[in-house]
């Protein structure tokens, strides 16, 4: 697990093309991949370096099987810290043996090309631990 190249990434709920200009324009990343009409856009803080922050469209996380919103009065998740993996079964086992509580098995979700599954802290809090080696 890679916690030292984890990525923030906002779940975006109202105004994807809004948050999109919210990040250029204003903030001043560079888009990497991805542009203003979503699901997904990686930044980086100028052009030709490596993604540090993502936007997606908080509607496509149904893609993952497993994942559903907070219930009750719980805050809806907005943000996803991103924790890539060298070796996905293994961290995920790890986690597991540790007591983490997954929301599903790591699975393939093809249209983002990786592997992924996700767990919550005790706050609530959603990570992504993903390997996107195109495996």
């Amino acid at each position: 697990m890679q916690f030292n190249k984890t990525t923030i990434r906002i779940l975006v709920r109202k105004d994807y093309g809004a948050c999109f200009d919210f990040y250029t324009k204003k903030i001043g990343l560079s888009a990497v991949w991805g542009d203003r009409n979503g699901p997904y856009t990686s930044f980086a803080v100028k052009e030709g370096e490596l993604p540090c922050f993502a936007i997606f469209a908080g509607a496509n996380m149904a893609m993952f099987n497993g994942y559903a919103q907070p219930h009750g009065n719980a805050q809806p998740d907005t943000v996803v810290a991103v924790i890539p993996s060298e070796n996905l079964d293994k961290d995920y086992q790890r986690l597991k043996e540790a007591g983490v509580q997954f929301l599903s098995e790591p699975q393939l979700i093809e249209a983002w090309g990786m592997r992924c599954t996700y767990f919550r802290d005790p706050e609530g809090n959603l990570f992504e631990l993903n390997d996107a080696s195109g495996v």
